[in-house]
């Protein structure tokens, strides 16, 4: 239930929500968090109409707890300030940070009903910029850091995106993602009885690449491709408590990780009627995982483009909207 002003240049809204532990809620995907009940609240100002210096300007406060339906512990918080503004070139920016300003009770993580990961206050940071996409050239650029109250946890990335418009008919979009944790703490494995978890570092990094080029107002190329690269550290390996807690732990099992993904897609689509439409496309994927890491950029972008990895899928499909008043005068005249 919600209750919310949703006029004028002060709004608000405040409300809660219940799960049930036997709720199915993946109509739209795969979720396995039930089991709890939340809060929220929200204030935001903005302004209705341009000023002589902005098209836009908007900022907001927010603020949620989600809790165990059993133990009523606390699972997750947050509280989040952010405001963005655009000026009379449209050109937008803003930033937010945001803090979980309580340790939480994560009832999901551990894989074991009934136990809990106590996980620690943690804050972060984020500012990002977007220059005007009507230009030839535009970019968005994304940074934040964050650290948790925990000594050595902290985390940091920056999301990269040009854009180049040669012409009306042809753009190409470059996407870069790169992202750093240090002494994360996440588990790994169940021994026997025994949760294992363990402080490791992860790096991400992804890479794509759009492009679209239009024929006319009916027919187009489109391109995307994709790489992601991530891998996961562990450092030091730890046994979960009945009090949600870790101890130091002996585990000599390899529960390291490196991930490459790749994806391309080259497509033509032709709109020959309205509502109707001719899409050939051309697909190939491929995935890659082990338990060595190899920190080299080039050589897992090597592995994962060997020939004997890729998946291959050519495909036609045709849509014909068939309107069924028309349709009624053929069946008549027929």
């Amino acid at each position: 239930m919600y209750l919310a002003e949703t006029s004028g240049k002060i709004r608000y809204s405040i409300g809660g929500n219940y799960v049930s532990k036997d709720f199915d809620n993946n109509d739209l995907g795969v979720n396995f968090q039930t089991n709890y009940y939340s809060l929220s609240g929200n204030i935001s100002y903005r302004i209705l109409q341009p000023t002589q210096k902005m098209n836009s300007f908007r900022m907001n406060l927010n603020t949620c707890g989600q809790f165990n339906n059993n133990s009523n512990n606390l699972q997750e918080q947050s509280l989040n300030f952010n405001m963005s503004v655009t000026n009379k070139k449209n050109h937008a920016a803003g930033f937010n940070v945001t803090a979980r300003m309580f340790d939480v009770y994560d009832y999901y993580d551990a894989r074991v009903e009934g136990r809990y990961t106590v996980y620690p206050k943690y804050y972060n940071t984020s500012g990002w910029i977007s220059t005007n996409y009507n230009n030839k050239f535009a970019f968005d650029i994304n940074p934040w850091y964050g650290f948790a109250e925990q000594k050595g946890w902290w985390f940091s990335g920056v999301s990269i995106s040009p854009r180049y418009r040669f012409s009306n008919k042809l753009m190409f979009i470059y996407n870069l993602s790169y992202n750093v944790d240090k002494n994360e703490l996440g588990w790994i494995d169940l021994d026997g009885d025994e949760i294992v978890y363990a402080r490791r570092d992860k790096q991400t990094i992804e890479n794509g690449m759009e492009g679209k080029y239009s024929i006319n107002s009916r027919m187009n190329f489109k391109l995307n491709l994709r790489h992601y690269w991530s891998f996961a550290d562990n450092k030091s390996t730890y046994r979960l408590l009945e009090n949600g807690k870790v101890e130091e732990y002996v585990y000599n099992e390899n529960k390291n990780s490196n991930l490459n993904l790749w994806n391309f897609d080259l497509s033509y689509s032709w709109w020959f009627a309205p509502g109707s439409q001719m899409t050939i496309l051309y697909r190939n994927n491929a995935a890659d995982f082990n338990r060595t890491i190899d920190k080299n950029f080039s050589n897992n972008v090597k592995s994962i483009m060997n020939q004997d990895m890729l998946n291959h899928a050519f495909s036609v499909s045709v849509r014909y909207f068939i309107d069924y008043n028309q349709a009624k005068h053929w069946v008549g005249k027929s």
